[in-house]
């Protein structure tokens, strides 16, 4: 059986998430992980995966920064072994881990992994679930 790679996880959770009903699913200019979700709830997620273990990601300073140069909600999201598990981050989870807990490498990537990386945060394991999520992050 053929590994699947960190970008085709991220192209298969997009492709699931094109199929939901209540969203429609755009790419962005900010970058080529950066997708825009639009229908109940309208928010950007940049998305990382990693088949590979140990889960480890690379999550650009430069895009966080644009993302936060947005006036709408972002997310991040940090998939591993399927294209339907992983790590929902708020921009809020986003601020704190990048403030105090991943370390930033020469390569202008935050390093986060599992574990204490990723200490407040479960991972969700199905595109229902991290829909469910989303939603409750936007109601807040």
């Amino acid at each position: 059986m053929k590994k699947i790679t960190g970008s085709q996880l991220v192209s298969e959770f997009v492709r699931c998430s094109k199929e939901l009903q209540n969203y429609s699913v755009t790419s962005s200019s900010i970058s080529r992980n950066v997708f825009n979700f639009s229908g109940n709830f309208e928010f950007l997620i940049y998305v990382k995966g990693r088949a590979a273990k140990p889960h480890r990601w690379g999550v650009t300073k430069n895009v966080v920064k644009r993302l936060e140069d947005q006036n709408i909600h972002w997310f991040v999201i940090l998939l591993f072994d399927t294209p339907e598990t992983g790590y929902l981050l708020s921009q809020g989870d986003v601020k704190y881990y990048i403030s105090s807990v991943w370390p930033l490498g020469a390569d202008g990537d935050y390093k986060p992994a599992t574990g204490s990386y990723l200490s407040n945060n479960s991972p969700f394991n199905s595109i229902d679930m991290f829909v469910d999520q989303i939603e409750a992050l936007m109601t807040l």
